[in-house]
């Protein structure tokens, strides 16, 4: 059937359904497959997010126990008391604060501890070698202490000992529980002691993972990072016996082998539990190298995505059908006119034939056709005029000019008539079906369709008016467009900014940091405070309101220094600074706080602050303890040692009464003296304020006085005559400096002098020394005797004078002369090779405390000795 048959009607519905259902068929096609696409992508996303976060979450957990058995390590590295039940005691401790332990451990090399090994074979904590291997731990219910075994050829120890790095192991089974262990090596000055370590058992990661579950059925498990299972929220048996590498299952396979490298992914298998299609996501927990896994049914996973895909079928076809039925009303409405007047101009035609001219057009029809039965009256009007005139206004018409008019009553010529009435009909028909095109265009907002069919004259002047009017809409749809669109955005961005500040404000509110802005002006007011200010128990309108500034809370002490350090960070041009001072609360409470305080410079180099505060009051304290603990550490330290020093110096006088020969008494005596130099030492530390240095002059005075009352010359014609600097001197060269003085003050009440005979013994101690040996202010006649003497040695020491001159230029030297004017040294006697012990120990001492010595037996006996204070760094 040719088309050209087909009813103008049938045509436009056929026409307008057609092709309005392309448009939807492809619109719907590229929308659904859009937003499956985009849904779909957010189902895997969504799902790698929560498996991620899972697996974060379990890092932290690890990573805390790893930090126990590094915290002890490190703790145990500095430990200096070599307590072995305070020891146990510690990691007893840690194992009752810490629940999610089962055992805490110490595991040293033979004698590292305290090299007592020996004393404790088979002791608590110890084996039968006697290394102090304590294991702590709750496997059988209550808390025991037993020896650790297996040390040294398990993992547990040996890597820790090989690489020297904190070591994570396989899990694994020990008497029925499944375990990992973390494990911190222990160093002591660069040498590996031993290992810490926490057993932490698996128990608590299968219940946290078996009760995940996503979606309906989905569920989650871990496993290690050579794909053992470490928990099932089903097959219970799996766990520690089953790897992922265990399953015929390439997709498996190629997962457990991104596991073992620390990749996360997806894989899409077929559950063989289930039996369903899942996505198996797996994420990596950095420490331990395990895996967190998440297995989610595909269908369930997608379908949201279903749902939306069907939804939006469901809204095309609808579509499609109002569509074809607004096509029959549009057909019928452009139709149903044109019938009618179809019909009216077949009724006059008729009558034309007839010869009936009269007759007239229907001129009531719709506005958009009545120029057509009024044109037909026009032409009807126009028969009566000459055929000519006719067919001149008809071609005139034709050409839009509608104000022609006939003025001439002539006839005939109808054919010419009928042939100019067709064209002008035909015209007229394409610009009014062109138009009626376009607006129905209009009333489906579709502005793109153009004006196809243009008049002449007043024709033209609608034609390019509905195409100027239809370009205009076209516009002001794409701009509406537009700016929907860019309102869209905006609203949405606006919603995200609001959410963002909300989350922020809560994590703030909710946290012990609060968060201050102030401006750069007197008193620092606030213009932001966080709600959780209320901590220091103000309100955020106190602020605000400026009833109270932030230099009001600051403790007056420390005001002048914040004020000082930030007017020299804004000066400086410095962005960041931390410092640290004390608050006043609202009630008077003193705190210490911690800040953070940003410096910002806006484009009017206005200076803007914003400050981070943490209360470190309870830091604080726990500093102070631990400096009293320490200083009652030392204390108890050096009063021990003395205790233990005079314990040794009395057996040693109890043990010489076993003996009857005098050199052998002797002996027992002088150690008795040497061991009582040292004691008193630590004697005078135990008594210094800073535990640190000894106030040598007072232990001068006591070291002599001692010795006068030992050699019993307390009421003797011997006197003892100091000349001593107010000196303070370390522990590392007041020991061997006593002892020094010890033996040579005893050589000289021992040998110096006859019984009964008068005699003096001098000990001089001076810093920066610039004299020589006699270089001293007596007040009495030998006192000038000396110093004449002390001339003429001079002159023969030149060599000595040099050596004195140099010495002189060290900074911080001390001289040290202790002389008697007794019978003098032995001649031809070198007091450096000699077998006396006294007076090896003095040599043997000097070089100890880098120092030089010299004797002098001009005039009695008289040693020198110049030496440098040594300085160690603290020991911790």
């Amino acid at each position: 059937m040719r088309l050209k048959n087909v009813p103008l009607k049938p045509k436009l519905v056929i026409f307008i359904v057609v092709g309005v259902f392309l448009i939807l068929a492809v619109s719907t096609a590229v929308i659904i497959g859009t937003v499956t696409s985009q849904e779909e992508k957010l189902a895997y996303e969504k799902s790698i997010e929560m498996a991620g976060n899972y697996a974060n979450q379990f890092d932290a957990q690890m990573e805390a126990n790893q930090a126990i058995a590094r915290t002890l390590a490190c703790t145990m590295a500095e430990y200096g008391s070599q307590d072995r039940e305070e020891a146990m005691s510690i990691i007893k401790r840690i194992l009752n604060e810490n629940p999610q332990l089962i055992g805490v451990y110490l595991g040293y090399e033979p004698d590292a501890f305290d090299g007592r090994d020996k004393n404790y074979i088979n002791a608590p904590g110890h084996d039968s070698t006697g290394r102090f291997v304590p294991y702590c731990n709750k496997i059988n219910g209550p808390v025991i202490i037993e020896p650790l075994v297996h040390y040294d050829s398990s993992d547990y120890y040996q890597l820790p000992k090989t690489t020297g790095k904190d070591t994570l192991t396989e899990p694994y089974f020990y008497e029925g529980i499944f375990m990992v262990s973390y494990d911190s090596p222990i160093f002591k000055n660069g040498e590996f002691a031993g290992i810490a370590g926490v057993d932490v058992p698996l128990e608590y990661v299968d219940e946290v993972a078996s009760s995940i579950r996503t979606f309906d059925t989905g569920y989650a498990f871990m496993v290690s990072n050579t794909g053992i299972f470490l928990s099932h929220p089903t097959q219970k048996n799996w766990i520690g016996e089953k790897s992922l590498s265990d399953f015929d299952v390439e997709e498996i396979k190629n997962a457990a082998s991104d596991i073992r490298e620390g990749i996360g992914g997806h894989v899409e298998i077929k559950d063989p539990i289930t039996g369903k299609t899942v996505i198996m996501f797996y994420e990596p927990v950095k420490t331990g190298d395990f895996s967190f896994v998440l297995v989610v049914p595909k269908e369930e996973m997608l379908a949201g995505v279903k749902d939306l895909r069907d939804r939006l079928l469901i809204i095309s076809a609808i579509s499609i059908l109002f569509m074809a039925a607004l096509a029959h009303m549009i057909a019928r409405s452009i139709t149903r006119p044109i019938d009618d007047i179809v019909d009216d101009f077949k009724n006059i035609a008729q009558e034309a034939v007839k010869g009936k001219l009269d007759v007239r057009a229907n001129t009531d029809v719709e506005v958009d056709f009545q120029e057509i039965p009024t044109g037909l009256n026009e032409i009807l009007k126009a028969v009566v005029v000459p055929v000519r005139e006719t067919i001149r206004v008809t071609n005139a018409l034709a050409k839009g000019e509608l104000k022609e008019r006939v003025n001439v009553d002539v006839q005939g010529e109808f054919r010419e008539l009928g042939d100019t009435l067709d064209k002008f009909s035909e015209t007229l028909n394409m610009i009014i079906d062109d138009s009626n095109a376009v607006l129905t265009a209009f009333q489906n907002y579709d502005f793109k369709r153009e004006i196809s069919v243009h008049g002449q004259g007043d024709f033209k002047l609608l034609t390019d008016g509905i195409e100027e009017t239809r370009r205009v809409l076209d516009l002001i749809t794409m701009q509406r467009r537009v700016a929907e669109k860019a309102l869209l955005d905006y609203a949405m961005e606006l919603e995200h900014s609001n959410k963002l500040k909300e989350e922020m404000e809560r994590v703030i509110n909710n946290s012990p940091v609060i968060v201050f802005l102030w401006k750069y002006e007197p008193g620092w007011p606030a213009e932001f405070v966080s709600e959780n200010v209320s901590l220091l128990g103000y309100e955020v309108e106190d602020f605000i309101s400026k009833r109270v500034f932030y230099e009001n809370i600051i403790h007056p002490e420390d005001l002048q220094k914040i004020q000082e350090e930030l007017a020299r960070n804004v000066e400086s041009g410095c962005n960041l600074y931390n410092s640290e001072y004390r608050v006043l609360t609202r009630s008077g409470e003193v705190r210490w706080v911690d800040e953070r305080t940003f410096i910002h410079r806006d484009e009017r180099c206005e200076v803007h602050l914003q400050g981070v505060i943490l209360d470190v009051t309870e830091h604080k304290k726990a500093e102070e303890a631990l400096l009293q603990i320490e200083e009652i550490h030392k204390k108890e330290i050096h009063h021990r040692i003395k205790n233990n020093l005079q314990v040794i110096s009395t057996l040693l006088y109890l043990e010489s009464g076993n003996f009857s020969d005098e050199k052998v008494i002797e002996a027992f005596i002088e150690s008795q003296h040497r061991v009582k130099s040292m004691a008193l030492v630590h004697e005078k530390l135990y008594q210094s304020e800073d535990m640190v240095s000894v106030d040598f002059a007072d232990y001068i005075k006591d070291l002599s006085d001692y010795l006068f009352h030992s050699y019993s010359v307390g009421d003797g014609n011997v006197s003892l005559r100091l000349d001593i600097e107010n000196i303070f001197l370390g522990m590392d060269t007041a020991v061997p400096l006593g002892i020094i003085i010890n033996e040579l003050v005893s050589n000289s009440l021992k040998h110096a002098f006859s019984k009964g005979e008068d005699g003096e013994i001098c000990i001089r101690l001076h810093r920066n020394e610039r004299g020589n040996l006699y270089t001293e202010n007596y007040n009495n006649a030998e006192a000038k005797v000396a110093m004449s003497e002390k001339t003429d040695f001079n002159g023969i020491s030149r060599l000595q004078e040099d050596k004195k001159a140099e010495d002189r230029k060290a900074e911080d030297r001390l001289t040290l002369i202790v002389r008697d004017n007794g019978r003098g040294f032995p001649e031809g006697l070198d007091f450096r090779d000699t077998d006396s012990l006294g007076l090896q120990l003095v040599t043997a001492l000097v070089d100890q405390i880098n120092g030089s010595i010299e004797l002098d037996t001009s005039r009695g006996t008289g040693f020198k000795i110049i030496f440098q204070e040594l300085k160690y760094k603290t020991r911790v």
